[in-house]
């Protein structure tokens, strides 16, 4: 069998691997033997040259960009091989910027979410193909609704590391016209008044607060990225924040570290601290309903809002355009960050546990079909096939098309 070689690296709770071995079950199915290389391990060099020795390799798989400018004596390794390369970006272009823009002409960059992907097509033009993906329903167990409604009172679950805003804020007061600048881009955006602050709106609204300033932005610069990054990632503080502190009256659990900046001393939720991946999807099918936080996007979801209809349970998640247009059967369950309404959404599942599974379960049959994680891992093989075609396969019929 040809190989899908998967290059991976110690990512926080092991969570990237465990989206990965979705793809990889469908990968198996389709007739591909799947191997891990974790790229950070002794003796992984090793590992890698026998494995090209004796196996056939179709294609690399890695995320974040991990593996994809691996050299060998001769140049660039996928490359002089002849290998073609997937790289599953999670993060906005304004982070890691060389994942995004220098990768060599055969990696595929994939985005998990398309408001990324559109930002590279957009603002980055890497000379690459990009796509992006939607992680899709995995196919886990289920335990009959009957039988969680047993236990009593709903289960609630939070899954999500914690980060202080104003410790991201602090580091701002070093540069004062910087701080001006974002703090005005975060009055533009006006999280709590709006509801929500997704990507396609923060270029638009650091360069309104910029130029202001007398700062005139180019959209991939140094400075454009930093402003970028600081706005995305403090208000994931703001959001993330808005929850843990809403779901401390009720009973629920929360999973993940970072949560200091929370007063919980009286909390009825349980803060259990950071679980590994496996451990944490072992604790979907035994809930009600799991609260998941898009990362600022609107035309995706976060992987965990697909996790929790794959294990038949209520996705509380914050309402952007995807959800709206595919998922509109769960629009009663979803909230944004005006005051009150995240509290809502949990007590709509409190109040009738029974409808918010059975609801969740019927958006699951109808669109696992179309949107699992095997048709998921069908289309990367897809585009790996375009890949191979693109950059290694010989061309017939125009002498005079250059690469």
């Amino acid at each position: 069998m040809d190989v899908i070689l998967s290059l991976t690296w110690s990512s926080a709770y092991h969570s990237v691997r465990g989206l990965v071995l979705h793809f990889a079950a469908a990968w198996r199915q389709a007739g591909f033997d799947f191997i891990e290389l974790d790229i950070a391990a002794q003796g992984w060099d090793a590992k890698l040259r026998q494995l090209l020795t004796d196996r056939k390799i179709r294609f690399v798989f890695c995320t974040s960009g991990i593996g994809t400018n691996l050299q060998s004596n001769r140049g660039a390794l996928w490359d002089q091989l002849k290998i073609p390369v997937y790289s599953l970006l999670l993060d906005h272009p304004a982070y890691f910027a060389q994942h995004h823009r220098t990768q060599p002409k055969n990696t595929v960059l994939s985005y998990m979410f398309r408001d990324h992907a559109l930002f590279q097509s957009e603002f980055v033009q890497a000379d690459n193909i990009v796509t992006s993906i939607d992680f899709g329903i995995p196919d886990l167990p289920m335990r009959p609704v009957p039988e969680l409604l047993a236990n009593g009172r709903p289960r609630i679950i939070f899954a999500k590391s914690g980060n202080a805003p104003e410790a991201l804020a602090a580091n701002w007061r070093n540069a004062p016209q910087l701080e001006h600048v974002l703090h005005d881009t975060l009055d533009i955006l006006a999280l709590t008044r709006n509801g929500h602050a997704n990507v396609p709106a923060f270029l638009p609204a650091i360069t309104r607060a910029a130029q202001a300033n007398r700062i005139e932005l180019q959209p991939f610069s140094l400075l454009a990225r930093y402003l970028t990054a600081q706005i995305d990632d403090y208000i994931r503080r703001l959001k993330s924040t808005a929850i843990a502190r809403a779901i401390l009256n009720f009973e629920a659990d929360v999973f993940g570290r970072g949560w200091d900046h929370i007063d919980t001393s009286n909390a009825r939720a349980r803060f259990h601290g950071g679980v590994d991946y496996a451990t944490l999807e072992a604790e979907f099918p035994n809930a009600t309903a799991s609260l998941t936080m898009n990362p600022n996007i609107n035309l995706s979801a976060h992987d965990r809002f697909f996790t929790a209809l794959g294990a038949g349970i209520m996705p509380l998640s914050d309402s952007n355009a995807y959800a709206q247009a595919s998922f509109p059967e769960l629009a009663p369950y979803s909230y944004d960050f005006t005051p009150g309404s995240i509290e809502s959404a949990i007590e709509r599942v409190l109040a009738n546990p029974q409808t918010a599974l059975e609801t969740a379960r019927a958006a699951r049959t109808r669109a696992r079909p179309a949107l699992g994680t095997e048709q998921t891992a069908a289309a990367i093989l897809q585009t790996m096939q375009t890949a191979g075609f693109l950059y290694f396969q010989p061309k017939s019929g125009q002498d005079f098309f250059v690469p």
